[in-house]
């Protein structure tokens, strides 16, 4: 009796690891065939794709993966060199279950380097862990803007020449991204959410007019 359980133990076992094994290769078979879908789409319209890209973005995202970007799109759009991809964070094991959270992450080179500075819609905070700049918390005087948003910069004289009237309209309508950093040289954006090819253009096309406006509020 005890040599057949131990046998039926034995069978389970096997069973169960090539099952794990089958999952394995069917997922990363399905990951290799979606990577090219997007590296076809994106010869097809103008955009060379990467997978798992060098970029050092995850410290100023949600999470703090520096690893966090898997597939990255790159263009150059009005001379500016703009990048739309999906980045992602999976918290730690609670009660053997995972979550992922994915974002969008569209990012633009600026022409010159402006004030560091991050905006994020009121009580995004708590979702992202680390501090950008620490101190320096600010405000428009638009009260509506206000109390929806909450600005943190070096330079605090810069929020009365980039928040003019039609940037803070167009964060109020959602037409500019919620969320975004300005570093340097380099402007960040992110919202939730999974990456559709079919909207890749509009995130290019929110991360530019947003780098246009800051450049030109910053003259």
């Amino acid at each position: 009796m005890s040599d057949s359980l131990v046998g039926v133990g034995v069978v389970a076992c096997v069973a169960v690891t090539l099952l794990v094994v089958v999952l394995a290769l069917v997922g990363a078979r399905g990951q290799r065939r979606r990577r090219e879908r997007m590296r076809v789409w994106g010869e097809r319209n103008g955009w060379t794709y990467s997978h798992r890209p060098g970029v050092d973005w995850g410290r100023h995202l949600p999470g703090g993966n520096r690893n966090g970007v898997e597939d990255l799109f790159t263009a150059v759009i009005d001379g500016r060199r703009v990048n739309v991809g999906e980045y992602s964070v999976t918290d730690a094991a609670t009660e053997n279950v995972q979550n992922t959270h994915f974002w969008v992450v569209s990012a633009a080179a600026l022409g010159r380097p402006l004030p560091a500075a991050r905006l994020e819609p009121r009580g995004a905070g708590s979702r992202i862990k680390q501090k950008m700049l620490g101190p320096g918390a600010t405000a428009t005087g638009h009260p509506e803007f206000d109390r929806r948003f909450r600005i943190e910069t070096d330079m605090p004289a810069v929020v009365g020449r980039w928040f003019s009237a039609p940037l803070i309209l167009a964060q109020l309508n959602g037409q500019a991204p919620p969320s975004w950093s300005v570093y340097g040289t380099e402007l960040l954006c992110h919202r939730p959410g999974r990456l559709d090819l079919n909207e890749i253009s509009a995130h290019a096309a929110s991360v530019v007019a947003l780098a246009y406006a800051l450049e030109t509020g910053s003259d």
